[in-house]
């Protein structure tokens, strides 16, 4: 028996396995039997989809001059269609659009089923793109395309399904980093070369400009067109939290950008601009963690070390990105979480700031600039009750216009959103939003939804609930989102905190936000609820082995779950600076105290767990989720299931159709170990 036990869990580490596949539908046959039934699970599924193709939802554009490009998905075009505007069409209530590419119609012809990633276009005319197309998974086809005659470029620049990344040099030239597999790859699965890549040529002997090591997470680069301030740069990450930028001279030569390995670099005419994670020493003058530098590149490259501060983090507020107009400089920040804007410019060759926005009741502003050749740009606020509205600026003549907001799926009107915070083990207060009915008794019995992720320094801010307005809190739930450490809430430092030996603090984080909601009475741990994906399913894998006690149903979605072979299988080896080295004894060990697949046992009761993933996830092998349900049934747990999404990857299902009907099963799962 045990060993047949071993076998399947071999074959379930093979996503495309026969044996394992059967047994995946096997499994997806008793979850949708349990879960995808009944009136309430049609309505939810009915809402769901109703909000996804909504024609009233904003068409978010890229912007190449003033043409606009969408990409957009209804019930009439499942795979989508990628479509254009002019801007001026674009600001009338009803824009025209010319269809460029219909995905659905490709497959047609192709009996395919792709998906479209998106595209790069050609500067600075936009004549042609390169677009990528996947089978679902991160892995795309890369095909040139004529944006004029609308048609793909015949002998044209192709590469065939793999994690290649291309960009446009010219016309007639692409700095290509080629996944070729075999030695062209790191063992994180990505490329590990850089070539220059002529039209007419074969890809691999293509003429090489860097190579990296195979160690390394990957390769890449990218070309600045900015005119008066060309250039080529070479990224070489080296682990998750690592890199090295270069220059490409004009004879071929490299010149490292000599940042701190830790920290990242981009360009804004003359400007350097660097982003650091630690501080930094320059003699005797000490830049801070999460700070913001500027100075002239060519000055830097010749050794000078003069820098504008252009933000320094506070215990509050801390920069997520920036981008730049054609005289600005626009940073978005969270204050608590929550966002603002700061504007700066330059004035007698000094960066100052010359305009602050933030609005109130933990509503977040973000901006971003259209171009770098003027100084218009975009404008959205949100919130968790508030759905998205897209202004139009110019900072020209200081105007802002409303253009569109996506519509409402909920009556926000009963509903308010607040801020807690819980005390972690260790003291630290941990900040989480709390979304529920104004009228809320605090009779510790509401249901209740907690959100988490805590991982790769990504942030958890404010967004629209969406049609979760209407299967979560119209039912009368409580949604909570925890801003845990291992995010980048608060900054580079929030991050670090739980990272590698570490990492259980993420853990003591979400747990102290659950026993902060019982205290307070908005539940108890028989109506409490967690859910996260990906890291946030790792994070859910250790609530059920760690706190079972807190919760009465767990959803972990395309989760890591087995931490001391995670780094074998697929895009793993990249998130070792995270988790850890399982090769390395001592790093073994704290990997094991946290990987769930390990400490799941069958003397402890669990609450009911979903896991979900993807058949086509070729950054998260589908291998955690499997293999944790299998070894959950073999130990006699009875309220564990899985669904694998065939067509899925890391990501959503491909059409709206699918995203629905999953997202309906999972909240249906919810509702009824809470409520029954």
């Amino acid at each position: 028996m045990q060993k047949n036990f071993q076998d399947l869990l071999s074959a379930l580490e093979k996503p495309h396995d026969e044996d394992a596949l059967r047994w995946v539908a096997e499994q997806n046959r008793h979850t949708v039997a349990r879960f995808a039934r009944g009136k309430r699970f049609e309505q939810m599924q009915h809402s769901i989809l109703q909000s996804l193709n909504d024609q009233n939802n904003i068409p978010w554009c890229d912007h190449y001059h003033d043409t606009l490009y969408n990409f957009w998905q209804d019930d009439c075009h499942p795979r989508g269609i990628w479509r254009r505007t002019t801007l001026t069409s674009y600001l009338t209530a009803e824009p025209e659009w010319e269809t460029v590419l219909d995905i659905d119609r490709l497959n047609d012809e192709e009996s395919a089923s792709w998906c479209y990633h998106g595209a790069e276009l050609l500067y600075p005319d936009f004549s042609r793109a390169l677009v990528f197309l996947s089978s679902g998974g991160d892995a795309c086809q890369i095909r040139e395309f004529d944006l004029i005659s609308l048609t793909f470029v015949r002998d044209g620049f192709f590469l065939p399904e793999s994690k290649s990344a291309v960009s446009w040099l010219d016309k007639n030239t692409l700095l290509l980093a080629l996944d070729a597999g075999g030695d062209t790859v790191t063992t994180s699965g990505y490329p590990r070369c850089v070539r220059r890549w002529q039209r007419g040529e074969s890809p691999q002997e293509a003429r090489l400009i860097y190579s990296g090591k195979t160690s390394d997470i990957c390769v890449d680069a990218c070309h600045d067109h900015t005119a008066g301030f060309e250039k080529t740069v070479i990224h070489c990450s080296l682990d998750s939290q690592r890199s090295n930028a270069y220059l490409l001279t004009a004879d071929d030569r490299l010149e490292l950008i000599a940042i701190p390995p830790d920290a990242t670099c981009d360009f804004v005419r003359n400007w350097l601009l660097i982003s650091l994670t630690t501080d930094w020493q320059i003699a005797d003058k000490t830049y801070p963690a999460g700070a913001l530098l500027a100075t002239d590149f060519v000055a830097f490259q010749q050794g000078q070390r003069d820098f504008s501060l252009l933000f320094t983090p506070d215990m509050h507020t801390t920069l997520q990105d920036y981008s730049a107009t054609q005289d600005y400089l626009i940073l978005n920040l969270t204050q608590d979480v929550v966002g603002r804007v700061e504007i700066l410019k330059v004035e007698n060759g000094r960066w100052r700031c010359v305009q602050k926005r933030a609005l109130a009741d933990f509503t977040s502003i973000f901006a971003a600039a259209i171009d770098t050749e003027s100084n218009r740009y975009q404008l959205v606020t949100y919130s968790f009750l508030q759905p998205c509205s897209l202004s139009y600026g110019d900072f020209d003549n200081n105007s802002l216009t409303l253009i569109r907001q996506d519509p409402a799926y909920f009556d926000n009107a009963d509903f308010d959103v607040s801020q807690h915070f819980a005390r972690s083990r260790d003291g630290t207060q941990i900040p989480y939003f709390q979304i529920a009915s104004k009228a809320l008794a605090l009779t510790g019995d509401h249901p209740t939804l907690l959100y988490g992720y805590g991982g790769f320094g990504e942030s958890l801010t404010p967004h629209y609930l969406g049609s979760r307005g209407c299967t979560w809190l119209q039912r009368g739930g409580v949604y909570v989102v925890a801003n845990i450490r291992g995010g980048g809430e608060y900054g580079p430092a929030w991050h670090l905190a739980a990272v590698k030996q570490h990492r259980h603090r993420a853990y003591e984080d979400f747990a102290a936000v659950a026993t902060d909601l019982v205290q307070r009475r908005v539940t108890c741990a028989a109506r409490l609820a967690a859910q996260g994906g990906s890291n946030g399913g790792l994070l859910i894998g250790n609530m059920l082995t760690d706190y079972p006690e807190l919760f009465a149903a767990l959803l972990c979605e395309v989760p890591l779950l087995d931490m001391t072979h995670y780094h074998l299988w697929l895009a793993g080896a990249s998130w070792i600076a995270e988790y850890g080295d399982p090769e390395i004894a001592e790093e073994r060990q704290w990997l094991q105290r946290y990987s769930p697949f390990d400490n799941v046992s069958g003397k402890r009761r669990y609450p009911p767990v979903l896991f979900t993933t993807g058949t086509q996830d070729d950054r998260v092998s589908p291998a955690h989720a499997r293999k944790m349900v299998a070894r959950m049934q073999q130990l006699g747990h009875r309220n564990v299931w899985l669904y694998e999404q065939h067509s899925a990857g890391h990501s959503n299902a491909t059409e709206n159709s699918q995203i629905a009907f999953d997202y309906a099963l999972t909240e249906a799962f919810l509702w009824q170990m809470l409520t029954g």
